[in-house]
């Protein structure tokens, strides 16, 4: 139990800092936003005292020079408005009314003059931080290895984007805002109570520990069941997610009911859940209302007692002031008690999205990196392992060359490390053991996005975007000109079907170019990965999943692409590497043969039983 409060404190605390952090380049915005609000709560109370003290002057029981007297002795604050308020008796009493209506008037206006201004600015500051928060998760989940993704569910990380982060501004933001308001108001109204009348002031503070203690009892482990909620809402993010990426299936296996049912039956544990969270939340308002009443009662009792034992220097007038300050006070004590309600709620948010902020970047870039200027000699594994979890190795002691020029084909079975292997070029991971050189230089050396720059990658699953044909093939070269995109084109294969497109290359293919067949999206990836003309380039299992005819296409266009090029071809089909210069075959992790299509079928190794395998389908 102990541990658990220990733990839970320190979560806390690491959303304070996560608050604390995208709130501080804006503290100039806050603190004029304060100010702001101080001066908002000064003319409102200026307004109560001035109407207090104006009737007090315009119908007096025992003469005016009394009343002014006992004004300027018993209640000093007010000693110069009551100066003014003489003053504007003496044009008699009904012009008296209507100018003091108006500085009625001039003081509301004062009051929403500073109130406006400072709303608009808290709302500025929100947003601008729920921009930040949006622009930070961007970047990391930009920078975060390929592994942290096949380790995540995917509506997991969307539901971060978007429920956590509103959220996160709903209940933590908003409650700041209304806290700032609360706690000025509560302030300024407190000492003006306490000039009024210390000791009537300090036995209503003897009842407000009681009050915070049972709204505390209330909001009692309300972040931990927010947490939960989080997490079931990321999940109905990802049941979404699946449903619309996988409906095919789900309709060819007649799975509908099925899915409807699964569907249905989470949400309404989530919505139970909900219910109860928001239950405690709504039950903090009425119960601190009731005990806010109660307060205002026993107060009226000691207060009266006050007035008739004339104890205190507490006179009828300034009790009646005192009970309206007091009252006045209540909205904003709820308000606090309500917030901090929502910031227990909001504090599950946060630890969500700083949790996926403070995800270690396995694959990170040196201080002062070499610059990258292209492949001039070779590319080198030397005793290479790589493990996703610590114990379970998928690469182990690697020692491969590829020469600048050469095509190296890596074969081997489902598992056998293949893509893991070509992904370590481009950085997306990083070997734990031994090193991978590129002219002699640990690739650790270089700068990761000039790295990059110089490799083409072509994959089995082709990632394409909800943009025009063109936009797709000069995706990451902004400063590609049409002709260049049509060279690409061309080489590719793809001009002459582009061309047949309702408005060729500016044609919308839809999301993951759904409008296109599978052989067309390949081909289009392959125009967008030798765009920039790259040293090395990558293809993963290019042409697997394509008919024949469309395979035959696309293969054209990757022959005329390795063409004088260095090339690493993950192949399924080995009928499309016959011509390799080097053949490597994975198995388990382990580099098992090596050599050239010729060499390994008379070794009558795995490679031949792979392709007798293929030649007996």
């Amino acid at each position: 139990m102990a541990k658990q409060k220990n733990t839970d404190k320190a979560k806390v605390s690491a959303t304070k800092g996560f608050t604390k952090r995208f709130l501080k380049p804006y503290g100039g915005h806050l603190a004029l936003y304060a100010l702001l609000t101080v001066f908002s709560v000064f003319f409102t109370l200026t307004t109560i005292l001035s109407i207090t003290d104006f009737l007090k002057i315009l119908f007096p029981p025992e003469g005016t020079q009394a009343v002014a007297e006992a004004s300027a002795d018993g209640y000093t604050l007010n000693y110069w408005l009551n100066k003014l308020y003489f003053w504007l008796i003496g044009f008699g009493q009904s012009k008296a009314v209507m100018l003091f209506s108006l500085l009625l008037c001039s003081q509301y206006l004062l009051k929403n003059l500073f109130s406006y201004p400072s709303i608009v600015l808290i709302g500025r500051v929100r947003s601008y931080v729920v921009r930040d928060i949006r622009n930070a998760l961007y970047a990391k989940i930009a920078r975060l290895p390929l592994s942290y993704f096949s380790a995540s569910r995917k509506g997991d990380i969307l539901s971060r984007f978007s429920n956590d982060v509103v959220e996160y501004d709903e209940n933590i933001m908003l409650s700041i805002q209304q806290l700032v308001i609360a706690v000025v108001t509560i302030i300024m109204y407190l000492l003006m109570l306490l000039y009024i009348n210390v000791k009537l002031t300090f036995f209503a503070l003897l009842l407000l520990p009681v009050i915070a203690f049972v709204v505390s009892r209330l909001t009692r482990h309300l972040r931990r069941k927010s947490t939960e909620l989080q997490q079931r809402t990321s999940y109905l993010t990802s049941l979404t997610e699946e449903t619309i990426s996988g409906l095919r299936i789900i309709k060819s296996f007649t799975a509908i009911d099925f899915s409807n049912e699964r569907f249905q039956r989470f949400n309404q544990s989530y919505t139970r859940l909900r219910n109860k969270i928001y239950r405690r939340i709504d039950l903090a308002s009425p119960v601190s209302d009731f005990l806010g009443n109660t307060m205002v009662i026993v107060i009226l009792i000691f207060g009266s007692y006050l007035v008739f034992n004339h104890d205190s220097g507490l006179t009828p007038e300034l009790f009646i002031t005192y009970i309206m300050l007091f009252v006045l006070m209540i909205n904003p004590a709820k308000d606090f008690s309500t917030a901090m309600s929502q910031i227990k709620k909001g504090t599950a948010c946060a630890q969500r999205l700083d949790d996926l902020l403070q995800t270690p970047d396995t694959v990170t870039e040196i201080v002062d990196p070499q610059p990258f200027g292209g492949l001039a000699q070779s590319i080198e594994f030397k005793n290479v392992s790589f493990a996703y979890n610590a114990g379970t190795e998928v690469l182990t002691d690697i020692n491969l060359t590829v020469r600048r020029g050469e095509t190296v084909a890596i074969v081997g079975p489902s598992g056998s490390g293949k893509s893991t292997l070509a992904d370590l070029v481009p950085r997306f991971h990083d070997c734990t053991s031994g090193q991978l050189l590129i002219d002699g230089t640990d690739i650790r050396q270089y700068s990761i996005s000039q790295l990059r720059s110089h490799i083409g990658i072509v994959s089995q699953d082709t990632v394409l975007f909800n943009d025009t044909v063109a936009g797709n093939i000069a995706f990451g070269c902004p400063g590609a000109t049409q002709q260049q995109v049509e060279q690409a084109a061309r080489v590719a294969n793809a001009h002459d079907f582009i061309m047949q497109l309702d408005n060729g290359y500016q044609t919308n293919i839809g999301d993951c170019g759904d409008r296109l067949s599978g052989g067309q999206r390949q081909r289009l990836c392959i125009a967008r990965a030798i765009l920039s003309n790259p040293d090395i380039l990558i293809l993963d299992e290019a042409t697997s999943a394509l008919d024949t005819e469309s395979e035959r296409l696309v293969q054209e266009a990757l022959n005329r692409v390795l063409a004088n090029r260095t090339a690493i071809v993950i192949a399924h089909r080995l009928s499309t590497i016959a011509t390799a210069d080097n053949i490597v075959v994975l198995d388990h992790g382990n580099i098992v043969e090596t050599g050239t299509h010729q060499q390994l079928i008379a070794r009558n190794g795995i490679y031949k039983k792979l392709v007798d395998m293929q030649s007996f389908r």
